[in-house]
Parts: C-alpha cells; sequence; structure tokens
C-alpha cells in the first residue's frame, strides 16, 4: 500500500511540474507575440528580426519546438526571421571583378505554406512597382545598445535600421530593395578580410542594378563607434539618434557626389535642426576614401546613431531620413 501511495504522490508531483512548464512556456509564447504591449516601443517589423545572434546556439529544446509551432518563428534561424526565406550555400558561383571573385550565395528553395506564399505574392508586387531604391549595409554586423532587450538576448543591428527604411519609404509610395546577403560570411567563403567589405558590397550593388535597372539610389547604413552623448540629440521632445554623411575624398566623381550629399545633409538638417553631423570627408592613405561612391553620385553613406543608441532612438532617426529622402526624389521629379 504505502509503495502505491508514494508512485501515486510521486506521479501527481511529475504532473505539478509539467504543468508548471508548460504554463511557463505558454508566458514565454505569449511575451514574444505580444512584446510591442509591455513598454518596448519598437516596429512590428523589429519583431520579425529579434534573434540576430542565436547562429551560436548548438542545439533545439522542447520549448523552443513549441515557440516555433505555435507562432512560426524559428528561433535558430535568424535569416527566417527576417524574410521567411533561408539563405544557404547550395550552389557557388564566381564572378569576375578585377583581381578579385566573388564566390556568391544562393538561396535554398524549400516547401512554402500559406502564409509564406502570401508573403511572396506581396514581395513580387512590390517589386512590380519598380525599385528606385537600394538599401544595403556594408559593415552589416554594426549593432545598437540592447537596453530592455537584453533579456531576450536581442543585438539590433544596422540591418534592422535598413528594413525599417524600406517599411517606411514604401508607405510614401517609394519602393525599394533591402541587400540580404551575408556580408561577413562571403568574405570568409572568398578568403577576404574585413576592409574588403566595399568590395563584396560594390558586387552585390552591381548585380542589383543589372537585375533592376530602375535603381536610382544607393543608400549605405552604418552606425558610428563614439560615445552616446556625442550621437544623440532631443528634438520637440522625442530623442534621436544623430546622423553623418561620409564623402569619399578620393573617389573620381567626388564632386557630383558633393552636390546630392549637400543637398540631403541641407533637407535633413531644415526640418530636423541639431540631427545631422554634417558631411565628414575622408580619403588618403589607410582608409578606403570611395566608399563605392564611384558607382553612382547618387550612392550615399550615412551613419546612424552610435553604439550606445537603442533602437527607438535609431527609429525616429529613419523616420527622418524617410523624410528627407522623399523629399529629395520629389525634387527629382519634379
Amino acid at each position: 500500500m504505502n509503495k502505491k501511495r508514494d508512485k501515486k504522490k510521486s506521479f501527481v508531483k511529475k504532473l505539478k511540474v509539467f504543468f508548471l512548464a508548460f504554463v511557463a512556456i505558454l508566458s514565454f509564447i505569449y511575451t514574444i507575440k505580444f512584446l510591442d504591449q509591455i513598454n518596448l516601443k519598437v516596429d512590428d517589423l523589429f519583431l520579425s528580426t529579434l534573434v540576430s545572434k542565436s547562429n551560436n546556439i548548438k542545439g533545439k529544446g522542447f520549448s523552443s519546438n513549441v515557440v516555433s509551432y505555435v507562432i512560426d518563428l524559428d528561433f535558430f534561424n535568424p535569416v527566417n526571421l527576417l524574410k521567411n526565406n533561408y539563405r544557404g550555400l547550395v550552389k557557388e558561383e564566381k564572378e569576375q571583378e578585377g583581381d578579385k571573385q566573388l564566390v556568391t550565395i544562393d538561396p535554398v528553395i524549400k516547401e512554402e505554406d500559406t502564409k509564406e506564399e502570401d508573403n511572396q505574392e506581396k514581395e513580387t508586387n512590390i517589386k512590380n512597382k519598380s525599385p528606385i531604391v537600394y538599401i544595403f549595409n556594408t559593415h552589416q554586423s554594426e549593432e545598437y545598445a540592447s537596453k530592455n532587450l537584453s533579456p531576450h538576448n536581442v543585438k539590433p543591428t544596422v540591418l534592422l535600421a535598413s528594413y525599417m527604411l524600406q517599411e517606411r519609404l514604401e508607405k510614401n509610395g517609394i519602393y525599394s530593395i533591402v541587400e540580404e546577403s551575408d556580408i561577413l560570411e562571403l568574405l570568409r567563403i572568398n578568403n577576404w578580410n574585413y576592409a574588403s567589405s566595399y568590395n563584396i558590397t560594390k558586387m552585390l550593388m552591381e548585380q542589383a542594378k543589372e537585375d533592376n535597372p530602375s535603381l536610382i539610389y544607393f543608400i549605405d547604413l552604418h552606425r558610428d563607434s563614439i560615445s552616446r552623448d556625442k550621437t544623440t540629440v532631443t528634438i520637440r521632445e522625442k530623442t534621436y539618434a544623430k546622423v553623418l554623411f561620409l564623402l569619399g575624398l578620393d573617389n573620381p566623381n567626388y564632386q557630383e557626389s558633393k552636390k546630392v550629399i549637400s543637398r540631403l545633409e541641407e533637407i535633413i538638417s531644415s526640418k530636423y535642426p541639431g540631427l545631422s553631423k554634417g558631411i565628414y570627408e575622408k580619403g588618403g592613405e589607410g582608409v578606403n576614401g570611395v566608399y563605392n561612391q564611384d558607382f553612382s553620385s547618387r550612392c550615399v553613406l550615412i551613419e546612424v546613431g552610435g553604439v550606445d543608441n537603442t533602437i527607438e532612438e535609431v527609429s525616429n532617426t529613419i523616420d527622418a531620413i524617410t523624410d528627407m529622402l522623399t523629399t529629395y526624389i520629389e525634387e527629382q521629379n519634379d
């Protein structure tokens, strides 16, 4: 009798533990699902890019499988979070570019569910509206502060800022493309150093232009590394991450690029006084000095905030950059 009673108690105890674990998992799911309702003011788009550093996690557990199943997010596949379209090293092709060859990454073709088909159809419709802006990040892994996000192991990057810009330009009727290729991975498989990042992005930019002849404007978003007091400003009771325009002195099209960048800086300064730190002209030995601006006079490098800026401050600045680009593009159309 005692043995039966002990077994029964043990079973009840295990059942309670399982129930508590199940409740904890459900709580976690709804915490993620309704994150924007718990005092974290970020874009809905940010929810699709929550896990940018999960590649270093070796294996999945029961809870992560449940989460992935219920809310259709794979925490161990960050690219799935970005676009539900995994890019893998399936086929390697080489493209000749001067003395360098770029080994490219092709997308993996996989079976799509109904939700993913709807997303693809939406993306196709956008592309049919002739994208004119190409948004990319030469230093794609540059991160912002993870304040309020550290419990979720979230490290927002400049790539997130690119998606924000794409989304907000679209609301203004301006269609764009965000470069999704993994720059660091391309450097690795080509055995190139970090300084060759601009070579990678130039090749990708050339390919994007070939695939989309309608592209006119090329925006390279970066992040500064200086302290918060030098990268933050409050305008009309809203906090922004400051911007800095970089102009390559070694660019053969320097004068044309300067005209474009000067006008952009003038627009954003007039609309958001104090947001811009101006134009930094850089060149000479030991630096790139061109920054792909030889590709087009409308190739613009903008540093958005610094390492200590929050994603909310970056988001506010992306609104300002959207306003600036919309004004400039309308001027050009007139």
